[in-house]
């Protein structure tokens, strides 16, 4: 007798895949993250890009959360990713130091879904390189790796923090939302769908310096 092929399984559809995307410093706490001293805020730049994200992703149709820095859905939070935008500081450097590039961090300490959270990373730096230009920094801090996200997300819920570039050396590609948002999402979507999405291969070199931090 014939046998008859097996079906194919259906495709997850976008609406039914949920990703969370958090705007650092966004919330009643009324707190702008760091501040140029011609009165630009973290806050903006971070919500500006995330919204972009929000807009993007929704286009395609995933269910898409715009969620605050302590958001209380992020109680046990579940998606297929989630990922939180800051900038970073506007301060001045010892001898006119230039300062830029973009910081990215998983868990350090998660075990469950590690293998998917440095995924994420992977697909979100080579995409953010691409569009941005900037080169990735070394030396991201606890503040990043232990961000409180993390602890408080669902465990099997991929997560990652970006840093998009320095509010002085980087500002004026930090105003670009809409590119920023572009390298972002294509970074989501080379992990939503390995498949159909592909970030750029080549990367920047990482800066060797150490990177003088404090997170946004």
């Amino acid at each position: 007798p014939t046998t008859a092929p097996l079906a194919s399984p259906m495709p997850t559809p976008n609406w039914a895949v949920r990703v969370g995307i958090v705007s650092g410093h966004r919330g009643p706490q009324n707190d702008p993250g760091a501040v140029c001293p011609d009165g630009l805020t973290e806050r903006e730049i971070n919500f500006d890009t995330a919204q972009m994200v929000v807009n993007r992703l929704q286009g395609l149709g995933y269910t898409v959360d715009l969620l605050d820095e302590f958001d209380p859905r992020l109680q046990n939070y579940q998606a297929a990713a989630l990922l939180s935008i800051h900038a970073n500081t506007c301060r001045e450097w010892p001898d006119g130091e230039i300062v830029s590039g973009y910081l990215l961090a998983a868990p350090a300490a998660r075990v469950t879904a590690r293998g998917n959270d440095e995924l994420l990373v992977d697909c979100i730096s080579r995409a953010y390189a691409g569009a941005s230009g900037l080169t990735r920094r070394e030396g991201t801090t606890i503040d990043m790796t232990d961000y409180h996200n993390f602890r408080e997300i669902h465990p099997l819920t991929p997560g990652a923090i970006i840093e998009l570039g320095f509010m002085r050396a980087d500002r004026d590609l930090l105003l670009q939302s809409e590119r920023l948002g572009q390298g972002l999402t294509q970074g989501l979507l080379c992990f939503l769908e390995p498949l159909r999405f592909q970030a750029p291969t080549a990367l920047p070199t990482p800066a060797d310096a150490p990177t003088p931090t404090t997170q946004g």
